[in-house]
């Protein structure tokens, strides 16, 4: 019997549900989550928090309108959630009590509050709001003489992906007082403070601190402990020289875990995260799970979660294990650990588990995805996993293509992971245009909507985790390409196409390649050094290593472990890993893909490779999505996400000539 179903398309986009952040309450009788769906009038998303009780199964909806609900924390004797509530009028500190479903709003001035977290005593919420901080080298302008309109930067990072020109406003603790509604500023530093956890006595504070220099132990985060009231931030690792952040109290104040690298700087960011304890009296700290060679974090990159890592320790209070994700070949999984280092791995499968809450008594909520459902509630008890969710059951009335894992012969004798997805109509005999995605981040087992609308549209789409591989296969595996982007890394994609053509069903003449950020550079490198592809599409990608230094929030500190070196050191090296260096080799058209607010791969790297190629006489165009930043693909505005992957694949079609799709507009 024929399937009349069809896949996806990009303008399914507007359907979809996500789970966001899970939040049980700490008797583990009720989960709060917020669920993320587009609004198709504001081109934009309303995110709105659920209460699910465990015991009876019912699910209230706690917020409406057009609005957002995030950062949801539990009063420690489970009588009330309290979260951020943003909507047309502004922000405010909400708090939905349990046994009435009363709201009590604490309006918020200025920057919103986030990071939310509940005292022991019921009292307060201690959060982060971005703060503006006088330099005591300013001066206002003297009467009657207009003020000037300047940016003054001091310091790096004075610009950040998401969050834009931060040059006069740094993050700050703040404590909401819920009594008398005062707010209170507790850090007056120009450091980025984070994660604030209270100690489970009340008397003390542990936070993430991150200097804007990242060429010193504290430009990358470590944590800060502060007495309450009345302290200063102290450094609780002293002698740390790496990464520390995360930190969660347990055992009676005795014990702070994080997740870190002692690995001094300057700032590596292909080191692992792992999990570690901290000794507060002693000022010490030790790695747990001596044999982990994993990330803390989930590193699945798809386009469901707007955030890519979700590097987290959670600790109930009372509770023996610290529980964290781990990711590992293409999947999330969930572990617990005891302060011993004993641990053990909870929930894992060919899927992405992307947010968790544990509760005291053998219980953690979590959501996961696979590659055909983008994520719902589950929770684990006790060793036993319910499904608790059906968030997007309109996904049944249409077909979606599975993904095929497999091995393929890297260099070196080393087996690299990939996956390939059949179109939705897929016939033997027959052959298909193939579209290559690259990256240097890490392909999964998540849901991905794109991939599925290029398989509606007739493609193959395959996709590698060679080396250089952010997370998921090892900390040497991540290190193999540092200093040698578009080398042995290369080579080894190549090798995957090798292996990829040899399938009868995939046409070696219809190829196409694709990749976004470090998957753009690698796309820019690919048609630089190949004519094997019949087009080609970069997206938010990196073209020229010296400018990207001084242009990327991330250069000052991601270009010599990505490049080996830099431009002032040796300025030919940084130009030979450059991919506009290859730019009059390029035969393949190529459609250039950025946003003009992206402050991770700035757009004057697009705007080089565009005017090269253009003065060239290449074929190439470029589209820049306004008022958009790097993470664009997952968490930009809808009509701006449907139409990045219209553009996407409309190149394709053009060049790589797939048959007509039903549905496909």
């Amino acid at each position: 019997m024929t399937d009349t179903r069809r896949g996806l398309i990009s303008e399914d986009l507007m359907k979809f549900r996500w789970l966001d952040e899970i939040a049980l309450s700490p008797d583990a009788t009720k989960v709060a989550y917020t669920v993320k769906r587009p609004h198709a009038e504001s081109n934009g998303y309303s995110t709105h928090l659920y209460m699910r009780d465990l015991n009876t199964g019912s699910v209230q909806r706690v917020t409406e309108g057009v609005s957002t609900a995030a950062s949801i924390t539990w009063r420690r004797d489970s009588s009330a959630v309290a979260y951020n509530y943003s909507d047309a009028a502004g922000s405010a500190i909400a708090v939905w009590t349990v046994a009435n479903g009363n709201i009590r709003r604490y309006p918020i001035e200025g920057a919103a509050m986030g990071s939310l977290d509940w005292s022991p005593d019921g009292l307060r919420l201690v959060g982060v709001r971005w703060t503006p901080i006088r330099n005591a080298q300013d001066q206002e302008p003297a009467a009657g003489i207009p003020a000037p309109t300047i940016k003054v930067v001091r310091r790096l990072r004075y610009k950040q992906d998401g969050s834009g020109w931060v040059h006069d406003r740094f993050s700050q603790i703040w404590v909401l007082e819920l009594e008398t509604g005062d707010l209170v500023q507790m850090t007056h530093s120009e450091i980025d403070y984070s994660t604030p956890k209270w100690s489970l006595a009340g008397d003390r504070l542990a936070f993430v601190g991150t200097s804007r220099e990242q060429n010193i132990p504290l430009g990358y985060g470590q944590i800060f402990v502060q007495d309450f009231p009345g302290g200063r931030p102290e450094l609780l690792l002293p002698d740390w020289q790496g990464s520390a952040v995360s930190p969660v109290w347990g055992e009676g104040d005795r014990y702070i875990a994080f997740a870190g690298h002692n690995l001094p700087p300057p700032v590596n960011r292909r080191n692992f995260w792992q999990p570690h304890l901290a000794d507060v009296q002693a000022r010490t700290a030790h790695k747990l799970g001596a044999d982990i060679d994993d990330e803390v974090g989930n590193y699945a990159v798809a386009d469901q979660r707007k955030g890519l890592a979700n590097i987290t320790l959670k600790w109930a209070a009372g509770d023996s294990y610290i529980y964290f994700l781990l990711t590992e070949q293409g999947a999330t999984n969930l572990y617990r650990i005891d302060t011993a280092g004993e641990y053990e791995r909870l929930v894992s499968g060919e899927s992405v588990t992307f947010e968790y809450s544990p509760a005291v008594g053998d219980v953690v909520a979590f959501g996961q995805a696979d590659s055909t459902h983008p994520g719902e509630l589950y929770l684990w008890k006790q060793g036993e996993i319910i499904q608790l969710s059906d968030f997007n059951p309109w996904l049944r009335d249409h077909r979606l293509a599975k993904p095929e894992s497999y091995w393929y012969d890297g260099l070196d004798g080393a087996k690299v992971h990939a996956w390939l997805i059949k179109p939705v109509d897929y016939e033997e005999g027959r052959q298909y245009p193939t579209i290559v995605y690259v990256h240097c981040s890490m392909f999964s087992w998540d849901f991905n909507h794109e991939f599925q609308v290029y398989a509606n549209a007739g493609f193959v789409v395959a996709y590698f985790n060679q080396r250089g591989t952010t997370a998921g296969y090892g900390q040497a595996w991540t290190h193999a390409s540092e200093g040698d982007q578009g080398g042995k890394d290369y080579e080894e994609i190549m090798l995957g196409v090798d292996d990829l053509i040899t399938r009868s069903y995939v046409d070696p003449a219809r190829l196409g390649v694709t990749g976004g950020s470090c998957g753009g550079f690698m796309t820019n490198w690919i048609i630089g050094h190949t004519d094997r592809f019949a087009a080609a599409v970069t997206q938010r990608s990196i073209t020229n290593q010296i400018s990207f230094f001084g242009t990327s929030d991330i250069g000052p500190e991601g270009t010599e472990g990505e490049t080996g070196t830099h431009a002032w050191k040796d300025l030919e090296a940084s130009w030979r890993q450059s991919p506009i260096a290859y730019a009059t080799r390029v035969q393949t058209p190529l459609l250039i893909l950025h946003a003009d607010e992206d402050y991770r791969c700035a757009l004057e790297q697009a705007e080089q490779m565009f005017a090269i190629l253009r003065w060239l006489g290449k074929e190439v165009e470029m589209v820049v999505f306004e008022g958009e930043n790097h993470g664009l693909t997952r968490g930009g505005r809808p009509g701006n996400r449907i139409e990045h992957q219209r553009r996407i694949l409309k190149w394709f079609q053009k060049y790589l000539r797939p048959a007509v799709v039903e549905g496909e507009s």
